[in-house]
């Protein structure tokens, strides 16, 4: 029986590596890609550690297999499908994570699996968050260290400006972008609270404290970095704001971070002095712990049941790989090829974007251009094209790009425009967003919308959902953001309605040409 146990586990493991061996293979490029996840490398073989050490105390609890991670299996290899086909990333780890679950669930019981619940915590933290969501993060981090660098810079009578993430001096101009946003280390840091409150048996209230205080921790450190970067720049040049030195900053205010980490844990165990409970620490010692025997019967069962978890995995592995194909390309035309002249209005010549902008918004075609018409104000128009969003691209939000360059928005609603359908059928309607945006003295109104197949939607969310349905429906995931600025000349309001106007008036005559190029 110890022989047909070990055939079946290497056949469950075997079908569970095949089906998750993409999924795993783009979470460790993704590791290795993006620093703000690097630490990957390091929590998943400290998971296998973890299980590894508990392994004697894990086999000494009773083994009470649980129908409900058959139903845990099930919705998780659903979401491997739905996310493959259609979504971004996050989808194929999470049904990683659960099909894991639901398995030791399924075979062995709750007890066991919930004795694996520090690992699986670990492997959680090591799961990049969505672009959608992370881009909605690192905005607000980015101004409030920007904020935070210009105040302690002011307060060292150094001369400075800031607008939005950019901090100019009177030597040089420092942008915070996304990669000093203080995301990093807030990760890195949160996974360090995690680890240390398990490695020093910390009670479960400590645990929470650490993992609390790595978030105000984390962001006051980079906060106190932007401004010494700054501080820095300004004596001794600007070699201090790049290079060695930065980077050299950066692992000395996560330094600075992990010791104010360790001051709260010493601080909070001398004002309450924990009572250690082993059951607490996740059953690190394990030294004297009898493993339990399995009955045959429940031997049997745990046979039966691997087998049943190792057809789910076939069948859908299997089923993936009749559905998986090619997305069609989609684009009919390049965006290039919109007309500079419709109706009264006339396209001006615009720079095109250098080569690191292309490299954060990582669109597949673009346009960006400036329309002029007589006694109307100018218009700006940016399109960019996403041939596929299903490995995680995602098109940017003027929520974020917009303050990080310093326009603040200051109002935000929604308008109702006409969309022709063509072939003398009834016109359609379309809702769209309308900002106004404020940097400074300067004033613009922004209509901006989510274009694909034949649809346009003001929501982020409700473009990716329309994502993941297309994807199913037509195996097409391509989207674009359409974006339409005005100046605004003044604070009046007749001039804000004229510039509403002006941006109503170019959407109309732009909007045909711009359906035939994205597709409907």
């Amino acid at each position: 029986m110890t022989k047909t146990r070990a055939v079946v586990l290497a056949l469950l493991v075997a079908s569970f590596a095949f089906l998750f061996k993409d999924v795993v293979a783009k979470l460790v490029i993704d590791w290795g890609a993006d620093e703000n996840y690097s630490h990957g490398f390091l929590v998943a073989p400290l998971a296998g550690i973890v299980v590894w050490r508990s392994r004697a105390a894990i086999s000494a609890l009773q083994v009470r297999p649980s129908s409900a991670g058959l139903l845990l299996i099930f919705v998780s290899l659903a979401t491997l499908v739905v996310g493959t086909l259609g979504l971004d990333l996050l989808l194929p780890r999470l049904a990683l994570l659960g099909t894991l679950a639901g398995s030791i669930l399924f075979t062995c019981g709750r007890e066991r699996l919930k004795k694996l619940g520090f690992p699986f915590l670990l492997l959680a933290l090591a799961i990049p968050i969505p672009a959608i969501v992370f881009n909605q993060v690192t905005l607000p981090l980015q101004l409030f260290a920007s904020r935070f660098g210009a105040a302690v810079i002011s307060a060292c009578q150094i001369p400075v400006l800031r607008e939005g993430n950019v901090i100019t001096l009177a030597t040089m101009s420092l942008e915070v972008v996304e990669a000093c946003s203080g995301i990093r280390s807030l990760v890195s840091l949160l996974t360090l609270a995690v680890i240390w409150g398990y490695l020093t048996d910390s009670p479960s209230w400590l645990r929470w404290l650490l993992a609390a205080s790595a978030v105000p921790i984390a962001i006051f450190a980079n906060g106190i970095r932007v401004a010494g970067t700054g501080v820095a720049a300004h004596f001794i040049g600007p070699a201090a704001a790049d290079g060695f030195l930065h980077t050299f900053s950066g692992w000395m205010i996560f330094v600075v971070a992990g010791v104010l980490l360790l001051a709260v844990h010493r601080l909070a165990t001398w004002l309450v002095p924990p009572v250690p409970t082993h059951s607490e620490a996740g059953g690190v010692n394990t030294a004297g712990v009898e493993p339990v025997t399995v009955p045959p019967g429940h031997s049997d069962g745990i046979i039966a049941r691997s087998l049943v978890v190792t057809a789910c995995l076939v069948v859908t592995a299997s089923m993936l790989g009749a559905m998986t194909r090619t997305e069609a390309i989609t684009l009919r035309q390049p965006l290039s090829t919109l007309p500079r002249n419709v109706g009264a209005w006339e396209s001006l010549d615009i720079q095109a974007f250098d080569a690191r902008l292309l490299a954060v918004l990582r669109v597949d075609d673009y346009v960006n251009r400036a329309y002029v018409a007589p006694g109307r104000p100018w218009v700006g128009l940016y399109v960019g094209y996403y041939q596929s969003q299903r490995q995680g691209q995602a098109i940017h939000s003027p929520l974020n790009c917009m303050p990080g360059a310093g326009w603040q928005p200051i109002g935000r609603t929604r308008v109702t425009i006409p969309v022709p359908a063509g072939g003398g059928a009834p016109e359609n309607h379309a809702e769209i967003n309308r900002l106004i945006v404020q940097k400074g003295l300067d004033r613009q109104l922004v209509l901006y919308w989510y274009q694909a197949h034949g649809r346009m939607v003001a929501s982020e969310y409700w473009g990716k959902i329309y994502t993941v349905v297309d994807a199913i429906r037509l195996n097409r995931s391509d989207g674009a953001l359409v974006r339409v600025i005005v100046p605004i000349s003044t604070e009046d309001a007749a001039d804000e309605q004229a510039a509403e106007q002006a941006a109503l008036e170019f959407v109309s005559v732009i909007l045909p040409a711009l359906s035939q190029r994205l597709g409907g």
